[in-house]
């Protein structure tokens, strides 16, 4: 049988260091969450590969460099609450919760159940996960501290943008075909400002996919 505290240390140390990942409170909360408990049964081998992690219907488990990386940039304090979009099974939300004050996720109905479930049976009290449309968030204006979203979207929806408020911080990997980059956003008066943050290729969500326009 695997010993999954072990890989999960060899993770820290062979993938999360070696991206220069060096934030404490990051490696303390990946240290501290059993990332194959968020993944099925069949899955729980292979929890820790190199991979974005195809987890069903849609869902990425992203791979761990990537995810901690989104982290660094993400820079959550702990009197944030955060906005995390499309957890899947909620490995990200309970990272999360780990660092912020509390965590907020939006999911379908499936993942919503699934992922509540696992979060009540780690005794992660500090984040819920909500059943919704992930583009259209919690529905409140200026209600979050931060926004992370855990797969590839082609357009930030506006409907998002309202919700973070001002001075917070928006992270989410844009995939043009078969490039992608990770880009760090600011809420300002006007809007977000985006800053590059480091190149990343990972699964669109498709509720992210940017609407053909059909031209007659």
């Amino acid at each position: 049988m695997a010993n999954f505290s072990d890989i999960r240390r060899e993770m820290i140390d062979c993938q999360i260091r070696t991206a220069d990942v060096t934030n404490y409170s990051i490696l303390k909360a990946m240290s501290n969450v059993a990332r194959e408990k968020f993944v099925p049964k069949n899955l729980q081998s292979v929890a820790y590969s190199e991979t974005n992690l195809n987890v069903g219907l849609g869902r990425y488990l992203l791979e761990p460099r990537i995810f901690a990386k989104m982290l660094e940039l993400l820079n959550v304090t702990a009197r944030d609450l955060v906005l995390d979009v499309a957890p899947g099974y909620g490995y990200s939300s309970a990272v999360l919760a780990g660092m912020a004050e509390a965590v907020v996720a939006v999911e379908n109905k499936y993942f919503a159940e699934e992922s509540q479930n696992i979060l009540i049976k780690e005794a992660i009290d500090n984040a819920v996960v909500y059943e919704g449309v992930l583009t259209a968030g919690l529905g409140q204006e200026e209600s979050v501290d931060a926004i992370i979203i855990q797969g590839g979207i082609e357009e930030f929806p506006s409907e998002l943008e309202k919700q973070v408020k001002i001075g917070g911080r928006v992270i989410a990997i844009f995939i043009d075909g078969v490039r992608g980059a990770c880009w760090k956003g600011l809420r300002t008066e006007t809007g977000i400002d985006w800053n590059f943050g480091f190149n990343a290729l990972v699964p669109v969500l498709e509720d992210f996919t940017k609407k053909k326009e059909f031209i007659f």
